[in-house]
């Protein structure tokens, strides 16, 4: 489509955005790895398997029960998840505006890197907009969680029929779909309030466009798939030197595919707004 093309574009102008956001995702991957690292594979070597006798697996179990509960190592543990899971929160929407600050036209722009200077002039209300995607998007939850819990039982029973599964498979896929047009709304209407078009001409853009809107986040989405695929059978087939090297390249590919999404609806937005 031509507004991926032409998002392509913006994109190779927010190349140091790409680096900074690749940095971050190989930072953020090389704590989820120490932690597994220190933590889970440390647990699982005391996994008695073959189990001497019957009762060192429940012994094993309770053990871990216990030490849930006492361990100061579990806490610290739990504590660092809970930390940087809150500290991703708070960056996310602070990348985010400096990827909105890249759409700027450089002679408009502040001197120093775009994504820095989006942070330190968009912060506040890019994180209003992500705190609001945030609430509408766990929101569904509520009736979400509770049915597929009612229909956890039925998936386990040994003599179930595939409508249990059918019926999962609906909540899930109902709830991505939702999440998507609330992020794709969201997006629209950040445009709209950033570049001074007004967020409810925004909204009504999106959803009188929103096929294009879809047919733009499937064919990236495509485009990620396949990546990431053969970067799998790469890396499946070719193990060693080459395969490390395709894992610690993926995330630079991944923060492009963020951009590019971003660079591609805003030239959606952007073109239906001038011929409006």
């Amino acid at each position: 489509m031509t507004y991926i093309r032409q998002g392509l574009g913006l994109v190779k102008s927010q190349f140091p955005s790409v680096i900074i956001l690749f940095l971050y995702q190989l930072l953020w991957g090389l704590f989820l790895y120490r932690l597994v690292d220190t933590a889970v594979t440390a647990l699982l070597q005391r996994y008695p398997d073959p189990p001497p006798t019957g009762l060192s697996r429940i012994l094993f179990l309770l053990e871990g029960e216990i030490n849930l509960s006492s361990s100061p190592e579990i806490r610290l543990y739990l504590g660092l998840l809970i930390g940087m899971a809150i500290l991703r929160l708070l960056l996310t929407p602070l990348f985010q505006a400096g990827i909105l600050y890249g759409l700027v036209p450089a002679e408009s722009r502040a001197n120093g890197l775009p994504l820095f200077q989006g942070m330190k002039k968009w912060w506040k209300p890019v994180s209003l907009f992500y705190l609001i995607e945030l609430v509408l998007i766990l929101l569904p939850a509520l009736w979400v969680v509770p049915g597929l819990t009612s229909l956890w039982p039925k998936i386990l029973s040994t003599n179930s029929s595939a409508t249990p599964w059918l019926i999962a498979l609906a909540y899930i896929l109902g709830w991505l779909t939702y999440g998507w047009v609330v992020r794709q709304s969201l997006l629209f209407a950040q445009f709209g309030y950033l570049f001074k078009s007004g967020i409810w001409n925004s909204l009504i853009l999106c959803f009188k466009h929103i096929l294009e809107g879809i047919g733009i986040s499937l064919l990236l989405c495509a485009f990620g798939l396949l990546l990431f695929l053969l970067f799998g059978a790469a890396s499946w087939f070719w193990t060693g030197m080459l395969a490390l090297i395709l894992q610690q390249t993926y995330p630079l590919f991944r923060s492009t595919f963020k951009i590019w999404r971003v660079t591609s609806q805003y030239q959606l937005w952007q073109a239906k707004t001038q011929n409006s």
